[in-house]
C-alpha cells in the first residue's frame, strides 16, 4: 500500500485480525499520556475537537484502497496516532465509509470524551466501539493515564454508562494492567462495580506487551492475568496475539510501508511479517538498511526484539 496519507496497514490486531487503520488526528494529540503508550509521550495533550484532517480526503482514500488493493482486511479501524474522538467530524467519517463498503468499522478509543453527548452520538453508527478503562480510582487515574486537566474519571465513566444505554452495537471494554499501579485487590474490586454499570459484550484484559512510553511501566504475569480473568468472570478474555496465515500483497514500496506501520506501533520481525504479508527471511532485505540508516530501531523488550520508528523519523 502506497501513497496513502491517513490509512496504514492492514496490521495485524489482537482483537480485530486483519485492520486497516485510520489515522484521524496527527501523531500524538490526545486526551491522556498513558504509561504504558507504544507510541511514546503525548506532544499535545488536550480535549479540543476539530476536524484535524480533512474528511473528503480521508474518504477518498478509502475509496481508492478498495479500488486498487486486494489485501483482505477484517475491520477498518478509526485509532491511529492519537484519540480519534477528538476529530469532530468521526460521525461524518463513518457515515462516508458505511456508504462506501459493509466491511464493519471499529472506533479504537480511550473513552476520555462519552462524557460530551455529542461524543456519544458521533459513534452510534461504528459496528464495534472499543474503549479502555484502565482505573476507577481517581488517584490510580492520574497515575496510568495523565489525563489532560478538565477530565476525571468520574466523568470518563459516567460518560461510558450513558453510551451504553444509546449504542446498539458491540463495545469490547478493555483494561490494561500494570505492575503495581492498577492491580490491586482495591481497585480491582472497585473496576469490577464499574464495569458491571457500564456493561459492556466483552471485557478484554490486557498488560504491556509492547515497548512503552515509561520503562518503568511493566507487565503482569501470565498467572496474574488468569486470575484477573477468572476475577471478572465469563465475559473477560485475555487477548491472545495474532496468529493468522499471512497472505500475499500487491507490489508496492516496502520500505515506506514498514515506515509507515512502525510510526504507529512498535511490532516483533513476526508481526510485521504477519501484517505485510511477506516472510521473515525476506522482510530482513529491507530492515537492514533501514536500520543502518537510522530510520528504524531495535528494542528488547520482554525477552523480546522489537522494531520501532527512529527518531529522526517521528513527527
Amino acid at each position: 500500500m502506497k501513497n496513502f496519507k491517513y490509512l496504514y496497514g492492514p496490521v495485524p490486531s489482537r482483537r480485530l485480525g486483519r485492520s486497516l487503520g485510520i489515522d484521524l488526528v496527527p501523531h500524538k494529540i490526545c486526551t491522556y499520556d498513558c504509561i504504558y503508550c507504544q507510541i511514546g509521550n503525548t506532544t499535545d495533550k488536550t480535549f479540543v475537537r476539530k476536524e484535524y484532517v480533512p474528511v473528503k480526503k480521508v474518504l477518498e482514500e478509502v475509496r481508492r484502497f478498495l479500488r486498487e488493493e486486494t489485501t483482505p482486511i477484517d475491520h477498518i479501524s478509526l485509532s491511529g496516532s492519537g484519540e480519534p474522538t477528538l476529530h469532530s467530524q468521526i460521525r461524518s467519517i463513518i457515515e462516508g465509509i458505511k456508504a462506501i463498503t459493509s466491511i464493519p468499522i471499529a472506533v479504537i478509543t480511550n473513552g476520555s470524551l462519552f462524557y460530551e453527548e455529542e461524543v456519544r452520538k458521533d459513534l452510534l453508527g461504528a459496528d464495534i466501539v472499543l474503549p479502555s478503562l484502565d482505573a476507577v480510582s481517581s488517584e490510580v487515574f492520574m497515575i496510568i493515564n495523565r489525563p489532560c486537566s478538565g477530565i476525571s474519571i468520574e466523568k470518563v465513566i459516567e460518560g461510558m454508562v450513558e453510551f451504553r444505554k444509546v449504542y446498539k452495537g458491540q463495545i469490547w471494554l478493555e483494561i490494561l494492567f500494570c505492575k503495581d499501579v492498577n492491580d490491586s485487590k482495591e481497585e480491582l474490586l472497585k473496576m469490577k462495580k464499574t464495569v458491571d454499570r457500564i456493561q459492556p459484550d466483552r471485557i478484554h484484559l490486557n498488560t504491556v506487551v509492547r515497548p512503552p512510553s515509561e520503562k518503568w511501566a511493566a507487565p503482569l504475569k501470565q498467572k496474574e492475568m488468569e486470575e484477573i480473568q477468572t476475577f471478572f468472570g465469563e465475559k473477560a478474555s485475555i487477548i491472545s496475539e495474532f496468529d493468522r496465515h499471512p497472505s500475499s500483497m500487491p507490489e508496492r514500496d516496502i520500505k515506506e510501508e514498514i515506515l509507515k506501520i512502525l510510526k504507529r506501533r512498535p511490532l516483533t520481525p513476526s508481526d510485521l511479517s504477519k501484517g505485510m504479508g511477506i516472510p521473515q527471511n525476506e522482510l530482513d532485505q529491507y530492515i537492514e538498511p533501514l536500520t543502518q540508516e537510522g530510520k528504524i530501531k531495535t528494542r528488547i523488550f520482554s525477552g523480546s526484539i522489537y522494531y520501532e520508528i527512529g527518531e529522526n523519523q517521528r513527527e
